[in-house]
C-alpha cells in the first residue's frame, strides 16, 4: 500500500471525531451562500439540511454561534457521522468530500454500516497519532484558531 492511501485511511478515521463537537458558522458559511456563481448552495448538501443551517446560521449571524457538527446524534461518539454523509449531511466540504470521493467512499460506507469497525479503527488512528509527539513553540505550530497558520 502507498503512503498516500495509509494517510488517506487515518484521515478518514480520524474525521469520525466529527461525530461530537460544533462548529462556529463562519466555518461553513460558504456552502450556504456563497458557493460558487451559478448556485449559491453547495450541490453536495441535502436540500433539507442546508435549510436547517441557513435558518441557525443565517448572514451576519453572531460569529459566537456554533452548531453541531453531527445533526443527529451529537452527544454521542458513534458512526451516525458516516451515515450523514451518506445522506449529503457533512457539515464542512471537507467531510463530504469523504462520500463524494471514490478513492474513500469505500471506507465510509463500510464505517456507516458498521459502528464495531469505525471505533475499532479510529482506536488506532487516535493512539497512533498520540505517538506523533507533543508540539510546542520550538518544534512546531501553536494555533489558537485552527483555520489560522
Amino acid at each position: 500500500m502507498k503512503s498516500v492511501d495509509v494517510l488517506l485511511c487515518w484521515l478518514i478515521h480520524l474525521a469520525g471525531a466529527h461525530t461530537v463537537g460544533f462548529s462556529h458558522c463562519n466555518k461553513f458559511n460558504n456552502r450556504i451562500y456563497n458557493f460558487k456563481s451559478h448556485t449559491k448552495v453547495d450541490p453536495t448538501l441535502n436540500d433539507l439540511y442546508a435549510s436547517q443551517l441557513k435558518s441557525m446560521c443565517p448572514r451576519n449571524v453572531d460569529p459566537r454561534i456554533a452548531i453541531d457538527m453531527d445533526p443527529t446524534t451529537p452527544r454521542a461518539f458513534d458512526n451516525a457521522y458516516f451515515k450523514n454523509l451518506q445522506k449529503g449531511m457533512g457539515l464542512f466540504t471537507s467531510d463530504q468530500v469523504l462520500f463524494m470521493d471514490p478513492r474513500s467512499k469505500p471506507a465510509v460506507e463500510a464505517f456507516a454500516s458498521n459502528s464495531k469497525t469505525f471505533h475499532a479503527n479510529f482506536v488506532a488512528a487516535i493512539t497512533k497519532l498520540g505517538r506523533v509527539g507533543i508540539k510546542n513553540a520550538q518544534n512546531g505550530n501553536i494555533r489558537s484558531d485552527c483555520s489560522i497558520i
